[in-house]
């Protein structure tokens, strides 16, 4: 390969790279100036449930703590967390609700993996179809759990799964 040839085709390569550089960067600091992390106010939502009602943030953190717990039906670890999660729900949640909002799935897709589970859900999930929740709280990895307060602030966050006391941990700081 001629000196010349190759000098264009680094080049063009180099031009190449900053650009998806670039373009990659713009679209992190973008999302990123949008998102909510621990510390900061929650950020009001209103998300259909698999049984066709409506959940709005707002409406519930006026009365109670919030746990949201964002998953997939093809997360094991979300799997696995499912039943710990149904347990403590059932122990009573006067003061703090749990909301499962599944990321972007389609509600048949969700009712199937539902009805393999060993044991029914007793907590609502809710839809999040085009992302805007979960893009809201930055959410990465899935399983990821988040406390929110009765004055609407975001008090704890965690990805991955979590296991009973996690979950115990999640409710205090969100009734505190």
């Amino acid at each position: 390969m001629k000196k010349s040839t190759r000098k264009v085709v680094r080049t063009g390569t180099i031009i190449t790279i900053a650009a998806l550089l670039g373009l990659t960067l713009y679209l992190n600091l973008r999302d990123g100036s949008q998102t909510v992390n621990v510390g900061d106010e929650a950020v009001d939502f209103k998300l259909e449930t698999l049984d066709g009602d409506e959940i709005q943030l707002s409406q519930l953190t006026d009365e109670k703590g919030v746990i949201l717990n964002f998953w997939g039906t093809w997360c094991k670890p979300c799997r696995e967390e499912m039943p710990d999660m149904n347990q403590v729900y059932n122990e009573g949640h006067e003061d703090y609700e749990i909301i499962a909002i599944n990321v972007s799935e389609n509600p048949q897709q969700i009712s199937q993996f539902i009805s393999g589970l060993s044991e029914d859900l007793d907590y609502p999930i809710a839809l999040d179809p085009n992302r805007s929740v979960t893009k809201a709280y930055n959410i990465g990895p899935l399983p990821t759990t988040i406390a929110i307060n009765k004055d609407g602030e975001v008090v704890k966050k965690q990805e991955y799964q979590l296991t009973k006391e996690d979950i115990h941990a999640f409710i205090e700081s969100s009734v505190e």
